[in-house]
């Protein structure tokens, strides 16, 4: 008898009610936030099987979809894919030289522009999320639902606390230095009387209202900043544009792996890399430590080569050579020969 025979068994030996709530358990194992979508394609691919009348699930019918359908399938009909070698194989065939697209990130020069030049009567808030998502890499669903009480003003800083994180695991950064003063700003024209919990609240003409910023706004502002700065395609700049900028500058400023991951959240090393844009500031860097490497070589040879020359050419006949046997000395009185 198959482990599936077995398995269904189970469930009918079981309580009708407990089943009904190990099932709804169980297809809450698949990602809250994009489970409407695993849930579609799941139906689309079985609605597929029933209309070319495909009973099996064979890695011939499985060339699609893969990582949808493998947490689906595995869920609700208890089917391996990831043990299928030649759907593997072909993946990775297929995905050979293919780039997915990224958002674009700002340099910090572009950053520093924004934040000095752009007037404060209509993009203060622009600012504030572009200091918010440079200096804590947050993505733009974390500033949605981000509250007015995990941001703490410490006088000479501001402590935020990230809590509804992708990865469950809550991280916290600073505000400092002039980036303080224009979130500060933006804190002190909060309504007083103001019924929602969230932080971040609508600003038009030098006024806050006490309307949400919704998430699409977050997505949106990274082509705001784009346009007001004339860079070329301001589209390419989407809601992840903050977190990747972010991860760019702290590692062309120096930060290694693990600062990067605890700074983002990320557990996963390659996911964390896969965040880093290849910027012309890191290419400049690695290319002066080359440069760097190859100059002071160099500079060492020549002077090995120096001392070398200046041993090779000491005169030893200057140097005149004294013997002593058995005598007392009391002054000894050196001519130098010239």
């Amino acid at each position: 008898m198959s482990d599936k025979s077995n398995s269904d068994d189970e469930i009918t030996s079981t309580p009708p009610d407990i089943t009904e709530k190990a099932m709804v358990a169980t297809n809450n194992l698949l990602p809250e936030k994009s489970r409407k979508i695993y849930e579609t394609f799941y139906n689309q691919f079985m609605e597929w099987r029933t209309k070319n009348n495909i009973a099996s699930y064979s890695e011939n019918v499985l060339w699609t979809r893969y990582s949808i359908l493998k947490s689906t399938l595995n869920i609700k009909n208890q089917i391996n894919i990831a043990q299928y070698p030649k759907l593997h194989a072909l993946l990775k065939r297929k995905s050979e030289g293919y780039n997915g697209k990224k958002s674009k990130t700002f340099s910090p020069n572009e950053i520093k522009t924004f934040i000095n030049e752009a007037p404060d009567s209509d993009y203060l808030l622009t600012k504030v999320v572009l200091i918010f998502g440079i200096m804590g890499a947050c993505r733009r669903h974390e500033m949605h639902s981000l509250k007015f009480n995990d941001v703490s003003d410490l006088k000479t800083l501001i402590l935020v606390t990230i809590r509804d994180t992708k990865t469950k695991t809550t991280r916290k950064f600073t505000i400092t230095g002039k980036y303080y003063d224009v979130c500060k700003k933006y804190m002190d024209l909060r309504p007083k009387i103001c019924t929602t919990q969230n932080f971040f609240n609508n600003y038009f003409h030098g006024k806050c209202t006490v309307q949400n910023v919704g998430i699409n706004k977050f997505g949106s502002m990274g082509k705001t900043i784009a346009t007001y700065l004339n860079l070329p395609y301001p589209h390419l700049y989407t809601g992840h544009c903050f977190r990747r900028s972010s991860a760019t500058i702290l590692v062309d400023a120096g930060g290694d792996i693990t600062t990067l991951k605890r700074h983002g959240g990320w557990k996963s090393t390659t996911v964390a890399e896969s965040y880093i844009d290849d910027s012309i500031q890191n290419k400049i860097n690695v290319s002066e430590k080359i440069l760097n490497s190859i100059q002071t070589n160099q500079t060492l040879n020549t002077i090995n080569i120096n001392s070398a020359s200046t041993s090779n050419n000491f005169p030893t006949e200057a140097i005149p050579q004294l013997h002593f046997h058995n005598c007392t000395i009391h002054n000894i009185n050196i001519d130098k020969k010239q």
